[in-house]
């Protein structure tokens, strides 16, 4: 399969994507609606450490969250139940073809979404990053690799929508709700932080969080070994699991 016809796969890919109203609703109103009512109710206008900066890695990963652990396994369960996968078997795609694709596609959806996310915080709030621009830009995409080879897993596992559908339930509204992406991680009781620390996307925004603010990598070592691992460990999986029809 030559380059024109990836190309092409990937651009029907987005364009499908970005009609979904799901997406819309959640990839891009409620980030952007989360981060207003944030930064209208603690008033962090320019403060240097208000919650707006300290939290903005939550609020730029919630695209990350909701293509990475429902956007992507979904669509792939939708095709493979619906025989898409099974008509692309006889075709020169690959798996890691498949795959590569929808983790772009999905990939840029994010990126637009944390863009979004960035434009309000800077125009609004009059945000503006502490650390380096380029050292934010590689923990984002260290994180989406990582929650997104979670979402390949399932999606390589899961026959059909209905199943994927649980999984990607069990793994996104925890993280939704306790990473600190709709509320602020640091108004939980300890016992939450105890219990939400453990999820990926917590340790991913802890990493986006350090480095926005002027640390480095190797200040969220931690957040960086965890976040490596499950990308290392899930696209493993993924790759071994992965099956073209589910009743072969």
């Amino acid at each position: 399969m030559n380059t024109r016809k990836i190309g092409i796969i990937a651009k029907t890919e987005l364009v499908l994507s970005l009609r979904s109203l799901d997406l819309i609703l959640f990839g891009f109103l409620m980030p952007l609606a989360i981060i207003i009512v944030i930064g209208l109710i603690y008033g962090d206008h320019g403060t240097g450490q208000g919650m707006i900066e300290r939290n903005i890695g939550s609020w730029i990963s919630i695209g990350i969250c909701a293509m990475g652990l429902m956007g992507l396994p979904l669509t792939l369960a939708d095709y493979r139940e619906k025989k898409v996968l099974k008509r692309l078997q006889v075709t020169p795609a690959s798996p890691v073809l498949l795959l590569g694709v929808q983790l772009l596609v999905k990939g840029v959806v994010a990126l637009l979404s944390g863009l979004l996310v960035l434009l309000a915080a800077v125009f609004l709030f009059d945000y503006s990053i502490a650390g380096s621009p380029v050292t934010t830009v590689l923990a984002y995409l260290v994180v989406l690799l990582a929650i997104f080879s979670i979402g390949l897993c399932v999606a390589s596992i899961a026959p059909d929508s209905k199943k994927a559908g649980l999984l990607c339930s069990i793994l996104y509204f925890p993280m939704l709700l306790f990473s600190g992406t709709t509320i602020p991680f640091e108004v939980f009781p300890k016992g939450v932080q105890s219990f939400a620390s453990v999820l990926p996307l917590t340790q991913g925004i802890k990493f986006i969080n350090t480095v926005s603010l002027g640390g480095s990598f190797r200040d969220a070592m931690a957040p960086v070994l965890i976040l490596s691992g499950i990308f290392v460990v899930c696209t493993a999986v993924a790759l071994k699991t992965f099956r073209w029809d589910m009743d072969a």
